[in-house]
Protein backbone atom coordinates (compact mmCIF):
# COMPACT_ATOMS: atom_id res chain seq x y z
CA UNK A 1 0.00 0.00 0.00
CA UNK A 2 2.78 2.44 0.93
CA UNK A 3 4.78 1.75 -2.22
CA UNK A 4 1.63 2.21 -4.30
CA UNK A 5 0.95 5.65 -2.73
CA UNK A 6 4.64 6.56 -3.21
CA UNK A 7 4.38 5.64 -6.90
CA UNK A 8 1.14 7.60 -7.23
CA UNK A 9 2.68 10.71 -5.63
CA UNK A 10 5.79 10.49 -7.83
CA UNK A 11 3.73 10.09 -10.99
CA UNK A 12 1.33 12.91 -10.09
CA UNK A 13 4.26 15.23 -9.29
CA UNK A 14 6.07 14.46 -12.53
CA UNK A 15 2.89 14.63 -14.61
CA UNK A 16 2.16 18.12 -13.24
CA UNK A 17 5.70 19.30 -14.01
CA UNK A 18 6.24 17.61 -17.39
CA UNK A 19 2.97 17.56 -19.35
CA UNK A 20 1.90 15.84 -21.52
CA UNK A 21 2.99 13.04 -19.22
CA UNK A 22 2.17 10.28 -21.70
CA UNK A 23 4.92 11.79 -23.89
CA UNK A 24 7.51 12.60 -21.19
CA UNK A 25 6.91 9.77 -18.70
CA UNK A 26 9.48 7.35 -20.09
CA UNK A 27 12.21 9.99 -19.97
CA UNK A 28 11.57 11.57 -16.57
CA UNK A 29 10.73 8.29 -14.83
CA UNK A 30 13.89 6.65 -16.18
CA UNK A 31 15.94 9.65 -14.98
CA UNK A 32 14.30 9.55 -11.54
CA UNK A 33 14.82 5.77 -11.19
CA UNK A 34 18.46 6.35 -12.10
CA UNK A 35 18.72 8.85 -9.23
CA UNK A 36 16.95 6.47 -6.82
CA UNK A 37 19.40 3.68 -7.70
CA UNK A 38 22.64 5.66 -7.79
CA UNK A 39 22.19 8.35 -5.14
CA UNK A 40 19.64 6.83 -2.76
CA UNK A 41 20.59 3.12 -2.99
CA UNK A 42 17.06 2.16 -4.08
CA UNK A 43 15.29 4.08 -1.31
CA UNK A 44 12.40 5.72 -3.17
CA UNK A 45 10.98 7.40 -0.07
CA UNK A 46 14.33 9.04 0.77
CA UNK A 47 14.62 10.22 -2.85
CA UNK A 48 11.12 11.66 -2.67
CA UNK A 49 11.79 13.56 0.56
CA UNK A 50 15.37 14.67 -0.12
CA UNK A 51 15.17 15.31 -3.87
CA UNK A 52 11.79 15.23 -5.59
CA UNK A 53 9.87 17.48 -3.18
CA UNK A 54 12.53 20.24 -3.19
CA UNK A 55 13.02 19.75 -6.97
CA UNK A 56 9.28 20.22 -7.46
CA UNK A 57 9.38 23.54 -5.57
CA UNK A 58 12.33 24.80 -7.63
CA UNK A 59 10.86 23.66 -10.96
CA UNK A 60 7.47 25.20 -10.14
CA UNK A 61 9.28 28.45 -9.32
CA UNK A 62 11.07 28.38 -12.69
CA UNK A 63 7.80 27.61 -14.46
CA UNK A 64 5.77 30.26 -12.61
CA UNK A 65 8.32 33.06 -12.98
CA UNK A 66 9.12 32.24 -16.62
CA UNK A 67 5.47 32.03 -17.67
CA UNK A 68 4.36 35.14 -15.72
CA UNK A 69 5.15 37.44 -18.64
CA UNK A 70 2.82 35.41 -20.89
CA UNK A 71 -0.32 35.71 -18.75
CA UNK A 72 -3.46 35.22 -20.80
CA UNK A 73 -1.72 33.29 -23.58
CA UNK A 74 -2.09 29.55 -24.14
CA UNK A 75 1.14 27.66 -24.78
CA UNK A 76 1.19 25.27 -27.71
CA UNK A 77 3.49 23.05 -25.60
CA UNK A 78 1.83 22.96 -22.18
CA UNK A 79 4.99 21.87 -20.35
CA UNK A 80 7.14 24.77 -21.53
CA UNK A 81 9.74 25.71 -20.27
CA UNK A 82 10.45 22.38 -18.51
CA UNK A 83 9.66 20.39 -21.64
CA UNK A 84 8.62 20.91 -25.22
CA UNK A 85 6.08 18.14 -25.86
CA UNK A 86 8.09 14.89 -25.47
CA UNK A 87 11.49 16.63 -25.27
CA UNK A 88 12.69 17.30 -21.71
CA UNK A 89 14.48 20.65 -21.32
CA UNK A 90 15.34 20.55 -17.59
CA UNK A 91 16.79 17.13 -16.82
CA UNK A 92 16.38 15.30 -13.52
CA UNK A 93 19.63 13.34 -13.90
CA UNK A 94 23.06 13.94 -15.38
CA UNK A 95 23.51 13.02 -19.02
CA UNK A 96 26.61 10.89 -18.33
CA UNK A 97 26.73 9.05 -21.64
CA UNK A 98 26.31 12.14 -23.80
CA UNK A 99 29.44 13.51 -25.38
CA UNK A 100 29.30 17.29 -25.07
CA UNK A 101 30.59 19.34 -27.98
CA UNK A 102 31.89 22.90 -27.68
CA UNK A 103 28.83 25.15 -27.36
CA UNK A 104 26.59 22.40 -25.89
CA UNK A 105 24.97 22.70 -22.50
CA UNK A 106 22.05 21.29 -20.59
CA UNK A 107 19.97 22.31 -17.61
CA UNK A 108 19.46 19.96 -14.67
CA UNK A 109 17.75 20.06 -11.31
CA UNK A 110 20.30 18.36 -9.07
CA UNK A 111 20.25 17.07 -5.50
CA UNK A 112 22.08 19.50 -3.23
CA UNK A 113 22.05 17.73 0.10
CA UNK A 114 19.31 16.73 2.48
CA UNK A 115 15.97 18.14 1.31
CA UNK A 116 17.64 20.51 -1.14
CA UNK A 117 17.73 20.72 -4.92
CA UNK A 118 19.40 23.30 -7.13
CA UNK A 119 19.23 24.23 -10.75
CA UNK A 120 22.52 23.90 -12.62
CA UNK A 121 23.82 24.35 -16.13
CA UNK A 122 26.34 21.76 -17.31
CA UNK A 123 28.75 22.26 -20.20
CA UNK A 124 32.33 21.60 -21.27
CA UNK A 125 34.84 23.39 -19.08
CA UNK A 126 36.35 26.58 -20.46
CA UNK A 127 39.49 24.72 -21.48
CA UNK A 128 37.40 22.14 -23.34
CA UNK A 129 38.31 19.25 -21.02
CA UNK A 130 35.89 17.88 -18.46
CA UNK A 131 32.56 19.16 -17.23
CA UNK A 132 31.78 22.57 -15.77
CA UNK A 133 28.79 22.92 -13.48
CA UNK A 134 27.33 26.40 -13.13
CA UNK A 135 24.90 26.84 -10.23
CA UNK A 136 21.98 29.09 -11.10
CA UNK A 137 20.90 31.27 -8.17
CA UNK A 138 17.22 31.14 -7.29
CA UNK A 139 16.96 34.89 -7.91
CA UNK A 140 17.67 34.16 -11.61
CA UNK A 141 15.01 31.45 -12.09
CA UNK A 142 12.64 33.85 -13.83
CA UNK A 143 15.20 34.97 -16.42
CA UNK A 144 16.77 31.62 -17.39
CA UNK A 145 14.67 31.28 -20.52
CA UNK A 146 15.85 34.52 -22.09
CA UNK A 147 18.58 35.48 -24.55
CA UNK A 148 20.09 37.72 -21.85
CA UNK A 149 20.73 34.73 -19.59
CA UNK A 150 22.92 32.99 -22.17
CA UNK A 151 24.59 36.25 -23.22
CA UNK A 152 25.63 36.85 -19.59
CA UNK A 153 27.13 33.37 -19.34
CA UNK A 154 28.87 33.75 -22.70
CA UNK A 155 30.41 37.09 -21.69
CA UNK A 156 32.63 35.04 -19.36
CA UNK A 157 33.36 32.31 -21.95
CA UNK A 158 35.51 33.47 -24.84
CA UNK A 159 36.65 30.16 -26.33
CA UNK A 160 33.46 28.09 -26.24
CA UNK A 161 30.31 30.25 -26.26
CA UNK A 162 27.22 28.28 -25.32
CA UNK A 163 24.59 28.01 -28.05
CA UNK A 164 22.93 24.56 -28.16
CA UNK A 165 20.79 23.22 -25.34
CA UNK A 166 20.51 19.44 -25.08
CA UNK A 167 16.97 18.09 -24.86
CA UNK A 168 16.17 14.43 -24.23
CA UNK A 169 13.48 11.96 -25.18
CA UNK A 170 14.20 8.53 -23.81
CA UNK A 171 17.79 7.82 -24.84
CA UNK A 172 17.70 10.28 -27.76
CA UNK A 173 19.45 13.64 -27.38
CA UNK A 174 18.61 16.71 -29.45
CA UNK A 175 20.95 19.67 -29.85
CA UNK A 176 18.65 22.65 -30.12
CA UNK A 177 19.58 26.31 -30.62
CA UNK A 178 18.76 28.28 -27.46
CA UNK A 179 16.64 30.77 -29.42
CA UNK A 180 14.29 27.90 -30.38
CA UNK A 181 13.73 27.08 -26.72
CA UNK A 182 13.29 30.57 -25.26
CA UNK A 183 10.65 31.63 -27.77
CA UNK A 184 7.50 29.65 -26.89
CA UNK A 185 4.79 28.95 -29.43
CA UNK A 186 1.22 29.91 -28.55
CA UNK A 187 -2.14 28.48 -29.61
Amino acid sequence: QDSKSLDTYIQSTLSALYPPFEATAATVLWQLFNIVDKLYKGDGLRCLIDFLVPAKRALQCVQRETCAKYTGLIFYHEGWPLCIHEKVVIQLASLHRVRLKPGDFYLQIAPAGKQLAKLVLKCLSRCGQGMEVVAIPEAMYGCIFTATFLEKLNSEREDFPLKSCLLTTGSAVYRTPWKNIINPIFV
